[in-house]
């Protein structure tokens, strides 16, 4: 597996753990747990009284119960500190001995809050026998980019290689503009890009590493928009790009969801490589142009 199908699947698994929620991430969880541990992590599910027993999965090797809290709309205080205490101790009421670590998964890529962070410091120093952890989004992540190419591609299919941008050549992505719907035009100047701007949009490793490889056909997208018959097909591009990622910026959702839809928008469809490949083209050369994102203001600092 080169760096540019590294890229795909990172920021892949990343919009994965950002869109599922609630029994959808649980599920995505277990799925990336079974390709690591094969039959030695069992997800459990409820059944009859006793219910799941307090546990969404369970590692055998390390007698390790997985609780898994994924809720739709953020944390609430209340709600989280009951699920932390309350699974807990019912695990440790229910596994008694089979139980000699606890993991409490979740979903917020900013971390705990610090009331949680001291329930699970509290929970740590009265149960010094069993091994507490915390798992979140960005250690999920890690965790599955250690998974074998061959399960990679189980989970999410085929990602284009560096050979395959490589040979990349005019025709696929004439194919790919010509499917783009036209919009109406409003041109935008074109301004060198900021050497911070992956950062002041707050872009994952995966979307940068991405983009840079992106670079190398650029020079295909602005040949073809130079010979387009329509002289102003390339501003009506530009234009219909910047009002799509001004319509998804404007809900909120993170950078690398905007970065993962304005993909799909630039026609790539993840079954076939060869239209993943035309679609970053098309995507970093306007990037590059600031029709999509935005340039670090002068007096902008990383530090800040």
């Amino acid at each position: 597996m080169d760096l540019l199908q590294r890229a795909f699947y990172g920021k892949d698994i990343r919009i994965a753990l950002l869109e599922k929620k609630e029994q959808a991430y649980e599920d995505f969880f277990c799925t990336l747990m079974q390709k690591k541990y094969s039959d030695n992590f069992l997800p459990v599910k409820a059944a009859g009284r006793e219910g799941d027993r307090k546990a969404d999965g369970y590692l055998f090797p390390e007698k390790r119960v997985y609780q898994v809290y994924a809720p739709s709309s953020g944390f609430k205080k209340d709600k989280l500190l009951q699920k932390i205490v309350g699974d807990f101790e019912g695990a440790k009421e229910k596994w008694k001995s089979e139980m000699l670590g606890w993991t409490f998964v979740h979903n917020e890529f900013e971390g705990l809050p610090p009331y949680a962070i001291e329930q699970i410091s509290a929970l740590r120093a009265c149960n010094p026998g069993i091994d507490i952890r915390v798992m979140g989004p960005e250690i999920i992540h890690d965790f599955a980019m250690s998974l074998s190419p061959e399960s990679l591609i189980d989970v999410f299919g085929l990602m284009p290689s560096e050979k395959q941008l490589a040979d990349l050549t005019h025709e696929p992505i004439k194919t790919l503009l010509k499917a783009i719907s036209r919009q109406t035009s409003s041109t935008s100047p074109i301004v060198p890009v900021s050497v911070d701007k992956l950062e002041f949009n707050d872009l994952s490793d995966d979307v940068a590493t991405l983009l840079m490889a992106g670079r190398v056909k650029e020079k295909l997208v602005e040949d073809l928009l130079i010979k387009w018959p329509d002289p102003e097909y390339g501003d009506d591009l530009a234009a219909a790009f910047n009002a799509y990622y001004l319509e998804m910026r404007a809900e909120g959702i993170a950078a690398d969801q905007i970065f993962n839809k304005l993909q799909k928008f630039a026609g790539s469809d993840p079954a076939m490589t060869s239209s993943q490949v035309s679609s970053l083209a098309v995507l970093t050369y306007f990037f590059e142009r600031c029709d999509i994102f935005e340039n670090p203001p002068k007096d902008w600092s990383k530090c800040k």
